[in-house]
């Protein structure tokens, strides 16, 4: 402990983590890996922190695709132990994974989807392009902008490994989708020959290869920035959360320090139960008339007026942000 430790320590009136007044329950916090102090906590807060042996894993949208590959190669190890939390029997919003042994590390998978509720297209467009620290570290090329951005994929096209060894970019036909019955535009299938030149990509697998580690740098630096906004607001880690719900529950117990007292009795847990009413939340307004020159029975000599059919999705959740 340095000099300047030893002061700070002295010094300190408030515990680190609860804010409140330390007094005499007062100890040195520190890093148990490092040995260096950290911060002047109340003693039994000290005695809760543990180096943590939980890895997180994240992947966009992994409840619905990705989820279901893996588990099916985490159902053929067999010194493993497999934990899930699931939505119903086909889709998971958590599982995780360690070996059988003496304090093994847990990888745990979480759905990014479950926090940020669009494609990753979307949210890597709404994100200042100074902040991609993660994509500036792993990516040296002075074309690095080029990948600030979804990349372009033929999916359908890639049918067997002999496409792999393409020498040259497919036609713009080959980006259609039948998914979704659309393929790409002119602008779109330029930029992907410009990172094709711009990278001096070979064949399609080098091409394959770039798009999946910007697609993984991309959501990590998502992800990140996700992370500094819930530690700056509320002292919390995303990365340590399942869902957006779970992390307003434990934003919301964190900020108001409420002590929830848990109902024993069966009889007032099943009266409150009885309570919960759900259905349609509107605002109603019992009859109106659209008038416009569009419509079959306009009025001019009346003021032009438009109905609009509006409908909101996750009003609590977007509330509780």
């Amino acid at each position: 402990m340095t000099t300047r430790d030893l002061e700070e320590f002295q010094k300190a009136t408030h515990c680190n983590l609860c804010k409140k007044w330390l007094g005499k329950d007062r100890v040195r916090d520190h890093d148990h890996l490092s040995g260096k102090y950290r911060h002047a906590l109340h003693n039994k807060f000290n005695l809760q922190l543990k180096q943590s042996k939980m890895i997180p894993c994240i992947f966009h949208n992994l409840r619905n695709y990705d989820g279901h590959l893996i588990m099916q190669g985490l159902g053929k190890l067999q010194d493993h132990e497999i934990y899930v939390i699931p939505n119903n029997m086909e889709k998971y919003i958590s599982f995780s994974i360690r070996r059988r042994k003496e304090n093994p590390v847990t990888l745990q998978f979480v759905d990014s989807f479950q926090f940020l509720n669009t494609s990753l297209q979307k949210l890597v467009e709404n994100l200042d392009h100074r902040k991609f620290s993660i994509m500036q570290r792993c990516i040296s090329s002075p074309h690095r902008d080029l990948l600030l951005k979804k990349g372009i994929y033929p999916y359908e096209y890639m049918s067997s490994l002999s496409k792999f060894e393409e020498t040259q970019l497919p036609p713009r036909s080959a980006f259609h989708s039948s998914l979704v019955n659309e393929g790409i535009s002119e602008a779109e299938y330029e930029h992907a020959q410009n990172v094709w030149k711009c990278f001096k990509i070979k064949n399609l697998g080098e091409y394959h290869d770039l798009y999946v580690k910007t697609d993984v740098i991309l959501l990590s630096d998502v992800f990140e920035n996700f992370r500094k906004l819930t530690q700056n607001f509320y002292q919390l880690d995303a990365a340590h959360m399942m869902t957006s719900p779970g992390l307003a529950w434990q934003a919301a117990l964190k900020m108001t320090d409420v002590k929830l007292d848990l109902f024993t009795d069966i009889d007032m847990h099943l009266f409150i139960e009885k309570g919960i009413r759900g259905g349609v939340s509107m605002i109603s307004h019992r009859h109106s008339e659209a008038n416009h020159p569009q419509c079959p029975n306009y009025d001019a000599s009346e003021a032009n007026k438009y109905i609009t059919y509006l409908d909101a999705n996750n009003l609590y959740g977007q509330e509780s942000f």
